[in-house]
């Protein structure tokens, strides 16, 4: 086991040893009840079968209640105790996993696959589990029989016990090349589940697109990630079968010898029948603690892939609450020489903007543009870019982002919504809202829909919202943002699934609703730029046109073009 592997174990179980201690008194238990069993078989031969020895009869019988007792015991300890201890460690493991997630910097969802993601939260924690329980106190368990055992055959005979000595190096050897071979393919299966993860996540959530074109297509690309799972699970098991098939060759090769060596010294006389059958007992117990013990071994080598994936969600770099906290907008925000590359993409061009407080500020232009790259940089969902944006004279990213983000609404067009009930889709923007609170935003974001819900705000609304229109999430989105009351709002595109007459209606409430506040709107639909003090218009990741809409049109430039080709 390599250290980073023992420090990740150590640093999951350290708070459970009373448990653990507990679960390692039930295999003291089960260990010395088998060690009692080898013992007493001489007495059951020698004694009663050939003696016959009444008395010894009745001790034996009661000898092996109480040993069968007392394993049994030990056994319950063991097999209940260990894994009450991993289910804790692994509740704890995904918390987590979980927070981890929830704090995890932005830049770590554009460069991870989400369905790599999800498997090594969720696979890969579950095979931890489960390897968890293969090792750990079953090694103690076996560890203990082996020692008692051991013991128990030298003083029985170390003669017949040097000959099972001769297997030993075999054991080793076979070990050592099956464990490496069980470690790489657990990796690569690792990595196949997250690959299948990743591609089912994929098709479920553009399952609509995959019905409207070829879907043979699709199934191609899944039966390849299939095909290739299930080579690796066939290796993986291929290399486990084979080691213990090696290993009980070995081991009953030795017994084998024992058995004809112990032959001819109770032909000559030298040892009594009772001795060699208490060996051979203990002989058979040993082979398989050491079959156990060599698979702990084995798969304490698989863990070490799945230690490292898990490694990689615990160490995923968080956003740190640290920083001046924001306040709310007090004068101005200032982009100056603002650019942004992913990857070899350029995304925004030498921003310079200033947007006054309390000012309506409307963007357009065609998609990739930089519309939304733009805006997102201000709740911090984008962090890396150049140049520098102000807020009242500090740099962004001097501010703590949670507090910006207390202060920063933002409604898109895409929805999320919870498969949960409507009432905590609205909580989570404001997690103490009164029902009466939550109605009258439901209200000026013209959801009068929910009223209808059968069970109203306590309808679950489905996975993504499934029960619902896309008008209609965008209305409960739009709730949150009532809900929420931000000093500086950003509607991107929130309002692109919504009727006329209801848009109008919505954007009449956030007019009144924000009239002091700052607001930037990103949109498609010209009419809703009637509220805007001043529209930019971006092209490129540039911005090429500022000024108002009646200014734009006089200048007949991109936004007069725009404007044509939006009224065709």
């Amino acid at each position: 086991m390599e250290k980073k592997d023992f420090l990740f174990l150590y640093e999951r179980f350290k708070n459970y040893w009373p448990l653990l201690l507990l679960a390692v008194v039930g295999s003291v238990l089960e260990s010395a009840s088998l060690a009692g069993l080898a013992y007493i078989i001489k007495n059951v031969v020698d004694d009663v079968f050939v003696a016959k020895d009444y008395d010894k009869l009745v001790f034996v019988i009661i000898f092996l209640i109480s040993v069968a007792v007392l394993k049994q015991v030990g056994t319950f300890l063991k097999s209940y105790i260990y894994p009450l201890v991993i289910y804790k460690a692994l509740r704890v493991l995904r918390e987590e996993i979980y927070r981890k997630l929830l704090r995890a910097h932005p830049s770590v969802f554009r460069k991870s696959p989400v369905g790599d993601l999800i498997s090594r939260a969720t696979t890969d924690v579950e095979r931890f589990g489960e390897i968890s329980q293969t090792i750990g106190i079953n090694i103690v368990t076996e560890t203990l029989t082996v020692a008692g055992i051991v013991g128990l055959l030298i003083y029985r005979d170390w003669k017949l016990f040097l000959i099972f000595l001769f297997a030993v190096p075999l054991l080793a050897l076979a070990l050592n090349y099956f464990g490496e071979k069980r470690k790489k393919y657990s990796k690569k299966m690792q990595e196949s589940f997250s690959d299948y993860i990743q591609h089912l996540n994929q098709v479920i959530s553009g399952i609509e697109i995959v019905k409207l074109f070829k879907e043979s297509v699709v199934f191609k690309l899944f039966e390849n990630i299939n095909q290739q799972l299930y080579h690796r699970q066939k290796k993986n098991r291929f290399y486990d079968v084979v080691y213990l098939s090696s290993v009980e060759v070995i081991a009953y090769t030795a017994t084998a010898g024992i058995i004809f060596y112990g032959g001819v010294r109770i032909i000559n006389g030298e040892i009594t029948a009772g001795d060699f059958f208490s060996f051979l007992g203990g002989v058979l117990i040993l082979v398989n603690s050491l079959q156990t013990l060599q698979r702990g071994a084995i798969n304490l080598k698989a863990l070490s892939p799945v230690v490292d994936r898990i490694l990689f969600m615990l160490n995923l770099p968080e956003e740190e609450d640290k920083g001046k906290k924001f306040e709310g907008l007090k004068k101005e925000i200032i982009y100056r020489n603002v650019s942004l590359k992913i990857g070899e993409t350029e995304i925004l061009k030498n921003i310079n903007l200033n947007i006054k407080k309390g000012e309506k500020l409307g963007i357009i232009g065609l998609t990739g543009s930089g519309k939304s790259t733009l805006v997102k940089i201000l709740p911090a969902l984008i962090t890396e870019y150049e140049g520098e944006v102000l807020i009242d004279g500090t740099e962004l990213r001097e501010f703590s982002v949670f507090s910006l983000r207390e202060k920063i609404g933002m409604v898109s067009q895409e929805v999320f919504i919870f498969n949960d009930t409507l009432r905590n889709n609205l909580l989570i923007a404001k997690p103490d809202a009164t029902d009466e609170e939550l109605i009258e935003a439901l209200k000026k974001a013209k959801a009068n829909f929910v009223f209808r819900l059968e069970n109203g705000l306590d309808t679950v609304l489905g996975e993504k919202g499934s029960r619902l229109s896309g008008g209609e999430r965008q209305r409960i989105a739009l709730a949150r943002i009532f809900l929420k009351d931000p000093d500086i709002l950003i509607i991107d595109e929130a309002t692109s699934a919504l009727d006329v007459e209801t848009e109008e209606y919505v954007m009449e409430e956030i007019r009144k609703h924000f009239s002091d506040r700052t607001v930037l709107m990103i949109t498609h639909r010209l009419k809703l730029l009637e509220i805007a003090d001043r529209v930019v218009v971006m092209e490129n990741g540039q911005i090429v046109e500022q000024g108002s809409k009646d200014e734009l049109m006089k200048r007949k430039g991109v936004f007069y073009r725009f404007s044509t080709i939006s009224n065709r």
